[in-house]
This record gives C-alpha cells, structure tokens and sequence, in this order.
C-alpha cells in the first residue's frame, strides 16, 4: 500500500495532481492555523493584484485564493484558475458559483498552458513547483512568462530554505528534496527581472516573484 506521500508523488509525476479536495482544503485550514483567510490576503499582497488586472492562478486548487483575487481585481478585471486535477476544478467551479463569484477555470498544466502569449497582468503559482519534476520547471517558468504582458508580475510561493531548519512536515517527501530559491537564477535567465524572494510568515513557505522584461 502507497504511503501519502508516495501517493502525491505517484499523482504528481503521473499528471494527476492531487485528487482530494474536502481533504486538501482541510489541510490548508489546519496547517494554516484557522487564519487562511490572513494567510491567502499576504500572498495577494505580495501579487500586488490592483483593479483591471487580468490575473492566472495556476495550481488554484479549490478556488478559495482565485476567488479573493478576484475582489482586488475589480472594477474591469478577471480571474482565471488552472489546476491539473479535474476534482479540484469541479470543486472550484461549486465554490465559486456559491460566492457568485464568476471566475474562469479550466483543467490543465503548468507546463503547457493554453493561453494565447501576453495575456495576463500577474501569473501565480502557489504550492506547485514542489511537485513538478525538477527537469520541467523552466518550463514552467518558460509559460509563465509567455502568457504575461510586458511588464507582468509572476510570483511563485513555495517551500525554501534548509530542509533540516524546517518543521517535519516540511523535511518530508517532495516537500524536503525542494528550495525554492534554487529557481532564481533559472527566473533571471529566462527573462525575468527585478527579482525578490524571502520567507512568508506562514510554515515553511517562501516566495520569489519577478518582473517580465
């Protein structure tokens, strides 16, 4: 029988994702300590999301982070969430519908993005790239630059740091094998600019983001 972990990785590489999302939002809302809603509002922040921005969520999930995207990027702007799982987009569309918020979302990858070139005003992609093989992250880095305007934000949110200075959760599995400051250096050679990171104030959670040049 496949341990939790084996499975996401076993989800993950298959390109399944994760499959379980009454479980998934459980998760957030206790590793989140019952103030996701603060937690959701300093990675909106750090986005910068402003009104008449086009917005991408990639890796949305249940559509609870797209949905407060939403709020900021009103009047004249819109939401778009991609998740790889179909079970988290059904979950989403239910979720949105019930806030009568009018997202857009579709099924698909981050490695392959169905979007015409220049689309959107900020790209983010939260918690994903942990579980992407390692040799397919500068593409996805590649797409979300492709999809971005002159000038777009692209903020990525995700685990950092030493694995052996993180809680145990976060030196397990994929989580542990992952530091995503690594993908710094890849931001910059594939054309982003101005680029910041550091620690949220939420588990072992950090964030790069970078301008489109």
């Amino acid at each position: 029988m496949l341990t939790k972990d084996q499975s996401a990785r076993s989800a993950a590489h298959s390109g399944h994702g994760i499959n379980f999302p009454r479980l998934y939002d459980l998760i957030v809302k206790l590793l989140a300590r019952g103030r996701e809603s603060t937690y959701r509002k300093d990675v909106l922040d750090l986005a910068g999301i402003v009104p008449g921005d086009h917005v991408l969520d990639i890796g949305c999930g249940t559509g609870t982070q797209a949905i407060a995207a939403w709020g900021r990027t009103q009047p004249g702007g819109s939401v778009t969430g991609l998740d790889i799982s179909p079970s988290m987009i059904e979950a989403a569309q239910r979720k949105s519908g019930r806030a009568g918020v009018p997202l857009s979302l579709c099924e698909g990858s981050a490695t392959e993005l169905s979007f015409e070139s220049g689309r959107f005003d900020v790209v983010t992609i939260t918690t994903v790239l942990h579980m992407v093989d390692e040799a397919r992250r500068r593409v996805c880095l590649l797409e979300a630059r492709r999809v971005l305007r002159g000038g777009g934000r692209l903020l990525i949110v995700d685990y950092g740091g030493n694995p052996q200075h993180r809680r145990l959760s976060a030196r397990l599995g994929l989580h542990g094998h992952f530091d995503l400051h690594d993908l710094r250096e890849p931001m910059g050679e594939e054309g982003f600019i101005e680029i910041t990171g550091g620690r949220l104030s939420w588990l072992d959670l950090h964030f790069l983001k970078g301008t489109k040049a």
